[in-house]
């Protein structure tokens, strides 16, 4: 009869041992639970803190940046005047609105004016198109700096295409690619973008891509592009540009797609930018 006591005895004082080393008392968990809480919140407080302070400088450096390429694309000075004008599709996709800091115009697809007035407040609901940057000093515009998208070999590219007065290719600049490095990602590079330069408006509708190699006197101009000022450049290499100005846009040796792709996409949004500013200029002019 006495083992079973001993054996009871030892089950009792186990439990008790797991009851001292287990979970604390019922009492004690509503401390614990706040505490945690409270710290929870606090780091969740922190984390929110530092990434809107982020995401709102990355944003200030965004804009900054696409400003600087602006000015140098077009190689302004400090009185330039740059005027932004948003475009946008209605969710029908039957209208193209064009939208001032304080003016609207609405056309539909085929260029007949819809509606103009003040600009709304919001943009909810519609589809962006791009921005083109009208460069002055109050009189004619000097130049533009027309935002394009076009779809790469892994995702899209995102430039700036600038014509001058002339409607001369003043520059291109790619703003945001996935391209592979040392391949794709090549079409980002002076060299690979200064082949548009001065090429015309007349030129755009036959602009194409060769794969044949390039020759060795416009890769070396085109390697001067990232030491000379762009007007001293085009004095430099006059030339050299006549000469090219004709000829396909020589592709990065194995990423012809992208070389393609960003070529495809200058054309077409120099081309849909002339024709649609004709019926959005005047207007817009006429309004300020």
């Amino acid at each position: 009869m006495s083992a079973p006591r001993a054996n009871g005895h030892a089950a009792a004082g186990g439990s008790g041992a797991a009851g001292a080393s287990g979970a604390p008392p019922k009492g004690e968990w509503l401390p614990i639970v706040a505490s945690m809480t409270v710290t929870c919140a606090l780091g969740a407080a922190v984390l929110g803190g530092v990434y809107l302070a982020t995401d709102r400088y990355a944003e200030q450096a965004h804009v900054q940046g696409e400003r600087r390429a602006v000015t140098e694309l077009l190689d302004l000075d400090a009185g330039a005047q740059v005027r932004e004008v948003r475009q946008y599709l209605t969710p029908a996709r039957d209208r193209v609105v064009y939208r001032t800091a304080d003016r609207e115009l609405v056309f539909s697809l085929d260029g007949a004016l819809v509606h103009q007035g003040a600009a709304p407040a919001s943009a909810d609901g519609l589809i962006p198109l791009g921005r083109v940057f009208v460069a002055g000093r109050g009189g004619p515009p000097s130049g533009y700096v027309v935002e394009g998208e076009t779809r790469g070999y892994k995702n899209r590219i995102r430039f700036f295409v600038a014509l001058d007065s002339s409607w001369e290719i003043a520059g291109v600049r790619v703003l945001e690619h996935e391209e592979d490095p040392g391949l794709g990602a090549e079409v980002a590079t002076p060299w690979f973008q200064g082949q548009f330069v001065g090429r015309p408006l007349a030129s755009m509708s036959d602009l194409d891509v060769t794969r044949d190699p390039m020759p060795e006197d416009w890769r070396s101009a085109l390697k001067d592009l990232k030491r000379v000022a762009p007007q001293a450049w085009a004095e430099r290499y006059g030339p050299l540009r006549e000469r090219e100005q004709g000829k396909p846009v020589y592709a990065v040796t194995g990423a012809t797609i992208s070389s393609r792709a960003l070529t495809d996409g200058v054309r077409a949004t120099v081309l849909h930018f002339r024709r649609r500013w004709e019926l959005v200029a005047p207007r817009l002019e006429a309004s300020r």
